[in-house]
């Protein structure tokens, strides 16, 4: 099996930190829960990088116990995912990034 790339923008270091702050502030744990749940989204990505399209050319994949997506696109001559962003589902992404 092949495997992608993972890229990620230096932003989303501050996406993470921002999440993992904000889940810990609401609940003890949460957010190295968030962290270990985003860690093995990204070996979903890296074997199978293809979800849906949501605009232009980004896909969306979200995580499955915390309303955060992960916003990517994909380069399939390359193998490589270029992560863009981890935005709560309650943001904007247009005020973001896009």
């Amino acid at each position: 099996m092949i495997k992608y790339q993972i890229v990620a923008d230096p932003r989303v270091a501050n996406d993470l930190k921002e999440a993992r702050d904000f889940l810990t502030s609401r609940r003890k744990g949460y957010g190295s829960k968030f962290l270990k749940e985003y860690k093995a989204l990204l070996k979903t990505l890296q074997s199978n990088p293809e979800f849906q399209l949501r605009y232009k050319n980004i896909h969306c994949l979200p995580l499955k116990t915390f309303r955060y997506m992960v916003h990517f696109t994909v380069d399939i001559p390359n193998k490589t995912v270029h992560i863009y962003a981890v935005l709560s589902t309650h943001q904007n992404p247009n005020k973001h990034w896009l």
